[in-house]
């Protein structure tokens, strides 16, 4: 139990006063003894007298009481888990149709398989962006599994232009992140190559990203020969270390596979415990206390046992 304006209760120091001004007083004279008095009935009228001021003091201080605000408050504690927002980029240069991954399988065709795994796994929300020469955001966040598989599944190499935009693809991804409602915001950058494109610089993209607190993992995939691996390394590691991810790097599905699990280990979703305060406000009770014994004094009064003349 609690009181929501508790310094009403400084009130209650002027009952004793009141008490005092109103107390019956005796006139003064000789009291003479009668015939038929006896012991009790001195007694009696005493509190007969009495009763009816101490009920309206009681019903002043229930009063009191019920300005000061009486409440229960009970606190709950409720246990929320909140996901992960996830943007997923994947590269379509047409270096993604090398068939370097195993099993004559294309880079795309195991970066999707791969990716419609993990997302089999997640229950975040999660958007997606695919890039080249450019970047294009493809998908918002959703937390439509089912929309996003078939968003991953319609990639292809061609539709936009060719080449390999490190920087833009980091720059959608932080701008599908940006104004989520999730403390944890994941960019899951996958591609082949290395940044070839003018314009804004992959680890200023990177700093912009983790400005707005999102986290980059980069996944190299593919072989090694024929490219600029030093270069792309340079930028994709500069890229998680700025945003505090990780790099990774896969030459096969399986390695791919392993790694998307261990991002699955990594990007956990958070769990946190909110207080709801519920209260239940008491004065109408203490105020029926008051009524009652105010009506309760007046009958007494009215009564015959009562003093009025």
């Amino acid at each position: 139990m609690a009181l929501a304006s508790p310094l009403w209760l400084w009130l209650a120091a002027v009952l004793p006063a009141i008490a005092w001004w109103l107390a019956p007083r005796r006139a003064g004279g000789i009291i003479l003894a009668q015939a038929g008095d006896e012991g009790a009935a001195p007694v009696r009228k005493n509190v007969l007298e009495t009763l009816p001021l101490a009920l309206r003091l009681g019903a002043l201080a229930a009063l009191i009481v019920a300005m000061a605000g009486p409440q229960m408050v009970r606190v709950y504690e409720d246990p929320q888990v909140e996901g992960v927002g996830i943007a997923l980029a994947i590269d379509l240069s047409t270096s993604m149709w090398a068939e370097d991954m195993g099993a004559r399988q294309s880079r795309l065709a195991v970066a999707k398989t791969t990716a419609l795994r993990f997302i089999d796994a997640r229950t975040d929300d999660i958007g997606l962006v695919s890039f080249a020469g450019e970047a294009f955001t493809r998908l918002p966040l959703t937390h439509d599994g089912f929309v996003v598989k078939a968003a991953v599944e319609g990639l292809e190499v061609g539709l936009l232009t060719d080449g390999t935009d490190i920087a833009g693809a980091i720059a959608a991804g932080a701008g599908l992140l940006k104004d989520v409602p999730h403390r944890s915001k994941v960019l899951i950058l996958v591609t082949d190559g290395a940044h070839n494109k003018a314009g804004v610089m992959p680890d200023l993209a990177a700093r912009a990203a983790a400005a707005v607190g999102v986290t980059i993992y980069p996944v190299a995939i593919g072989q090694e020969q024929g490219r600029d691996t030093r270069s792309m390394e340079t930028v994709l590691t500069q890229a998680a270390r700025i945003t505090g991810g990780q790099y990774f790097k896969a030459t096969d599905a399986s390695a791919l596979d392993d790694i998307y699990d261990e991002i699955d280990r990594l990007v956990q979703p958070s769990e946190e415990t909110i207080q709801r305060v519920e209260t239940t406000a008491y004065a109408w009770v203490f105020a029926l206390i008051a009524l009652g014994l105010l009506a309760l004094a007046s009958a007494l009064r009215g009564s015959r046992w009562g003093v009025l003349p």
